[in-house]
């Protein structure tokens, strides 16, 4: 599990921000991994470390500590430290393996008569409509606080205090609609950066919030992605595999305080543009799902939604890199965004391409042969993409946000890519 699977366990958002403090504090020792498990010992407020490991089979945990939560934070740390670099392997202590006995013995004791099958049914089906209800109120909650907003006018919103702000943060997240909690974070970003666009894109926040909370009831894919409903990998990997060569074209890196998440666009030279993502925790950095900027061939498994869909990424190994076809003009490859915007009509980031473009002589643009152009984020990739064409016509592939291009790579036209930045 990568970072932000592990977080999606916490109970609440205290725990998960506990636990992400944690794991990168020096109160760890004995750590280690087998095949079956994770233990270590965490130095708690007592005279003796707490003990703690993690069943990696359906990451059940025991921890020492008298916490009332389930999983509690150290469990959570000691799976995201594992997740930021992988525990040595090794045999693990008595208390672990006398641990995994007893689950062991319980599994194989199992009731495993139909009305015992279902009834876990049943607990399971009552685990996932208490959560569905916990959704449905706290959409209910931010459907009253966007009127409150509406009522009192965007302009008062950059007055609004941080405890403000967080309330309806933290009772997203208890609510387990995470997926709304982050985008209420975004619509914050977007204010404390302030700025002369502030409002317009404060608006656009407000009103794909305003959306999601109507379409919450829908049994899309998408919708119950944007609501924080997830799928774990294990079940991703056992379903379909798209073989492709694909190429790691474009990638960012962000951080919200408590993940870094590095994403990759990759081209597929059969499926189009998908979008890996790893994370990571406790101050480390995620390493990316495939080394950038080189043509592998091989397998992915796309998680359920739209295009350009989430991948994991399976078995695949380095190929000869080629030629990658792009529109001919930004009008051509900026209609060629309206399927995707109907699929998930909250995809702020773009990857696109055009072929046959300038810079301006102020960098500021990128100018297709008719003469349009889009404006060019200014960064170091920019600088190298001048340096590197020479002010020759060039293909070009960057991600697009509806304000600005940020270029990723280049070629001379028709040629293979070169990635930059």
């Amino acid at each position: 599990m990568d970072a932000q699977a592990v977080l999606g366990l916490a109970p609440d958002s205290r725990v998960a921000g506990s636990a992400t403090r944690l794991a990168g504090s020096s109160g760890w020792q004995g750590t280690g991994r087998s095949a079956e498990a994770l233990w270590g010992l965490c130095a708690g407020s007592g005279q003796n470390p707490y003990r703690v490991c993690v069943d990696l089979g359906d990451r059940a945990s025991k921890c020492s500590c008298p916490s009332r939560k389930f999983p509690c934070k150290h469990a959570l740390a000691l799976q995201l430290r594992d997740a930021r670099e992988p525990f040595p392997a090794g045999d693990p202590p008595d208390w672990v393996s006398e641990w995994l006995a007893r689950r062991q013995k319980a599994a194989r004791e199992l009731d495993t008569s139909p009305e015992a099958v279902e009834r876990r049914a049943r607990a399971k089906e009552k685990t996932a409509r208490n959560r569905a209800e916990a959704v449905r109120a706290g959409v209910a909650g931010l459907t009253d606080w966007l009127a409150d907003v509406a009522g009192a006018g965007i302009a008062g919103l950059p007055a609004r205090d941080s405890a403000w702000w967080h309330s309806i943060g933290a009772r997203m997240v208890d609510a387990q609609a995470k997926g709304l909690a982050s985008a209420i974070e975004d619509l914050r970003s977007v204010v404390a950066a302030g700025g002369p666009s502030w409002a317009h894109d404060a608006a656009d926040r407000l009103g794909g919030l305003h959306l999601l909370a109507r379409l919450a009831d829908t049994p899309s894919d998408v919708v119950r992605r944007r609501l924080g409903f997830s799928v774990a990998e294990e079940e991703v990997r056992a379903g379909a595999a798209w073989a492709d060569r694909w190429l790691p074209l474009l990638r960012l890196e962000s951080d919200d305080g408590l993940v870094r998440t590095v994403r990759q666009w990759l081209w597929g030279r059969e499926h189009g543009w998908v979008v890996a993502i790893r994370h990571a925790a406790g101050g480390a950095r995620p390493v990316p799902a495939l080394p950038h900027g080189i043509e592998v061939q091989g397998v992915v498994h796309p998680y359920p939604g739209s295009a350009p869909q989430r991948v994991a990424v399976g078995e695949v190994e380095p190929c000869a890199s080629g030629p990658v076809p792009v529109p001919g003009s930004w009008r051509e490859a900026l209609a060629g965004l309206e399927p995707r915007l109907l699929g998930d009509p909250w995809l702020r980031l773009h990857p696109v391409g055009c072929g046959g473009v300038r810079l301006t002589a102020d960098l500021g643009h990128v100018v297709d042969a008719s003469g349009r152009g889009l404006p060019v984020r200014a960064d170091l990739a920019v600088e190298q993409a001048a340096a590197v064409t020479g002010g020759e016509p060039f293909d070009v592939w960057g991600l697009w946000n509806g304000r600005d291009f940020r270029v990723g790579a280049v070629a001379s036209p028709g040629g293979v890519p070169e990635v930059l930045g």
